[in-house]
């Protein structure tokens, strides 16, 4: 399985940890996920902290704002739109399949030999 930190800010990882928010937007995605998806680890900028875990075991490039992804993402599509914008035009939903939610010391950044967080994410070795 591919390990990947990515950091976020504490209320997207909030709604990710209720099941609220299934679907994370990004403007990149890894390459190609292996028949066992991804392990992401969530680093909280706001907490400064690795609190959990989600596994991906999707992600593709966003075509149209569907009402289905509005309310997988919990984003309105204004602002989807506006995050697109941004960026290179291309945007990512990554499809979270599981959590597991740790608390604010479970691991920082030093236990993954990570010495900084990631803009928005990287793999681990």
């Amino acid at each position: 399985m591919t390990e990947i930190l990515m950091s976020i800010h504490h209320k997207w990882a909030e709604l990710i940890y209720s099941g609220e928010k299934t679907v994370e937007l990004r403007k990149s995605a890894p390459k190609a996920l292996d028949g066992d998806g991804l392990k992401v680890y969530l680093y909280e900028t706001d907490l400064k902290s690795i609190t959990g875990v989600v596994f991906v075991n999707f992600c593709h490039e966003i075509t149209e704002i569907s009402p289905n992804l509005v309310e997988n993402s919990c984003v309105p599509p204004e602002e989807i739109e506006a995050y697109r914008a941004k960026g290179r035009r291309k945007l990512y939903a990554w499809e979270i399949i599981g959590v597991d939610e740790y608390g604010h010391d479970w691991l920082q950044l030093e236990d993954l030999h990570v010495k900084k967080a990631p803009q928005s994410w990287q793999y681990l070795r």
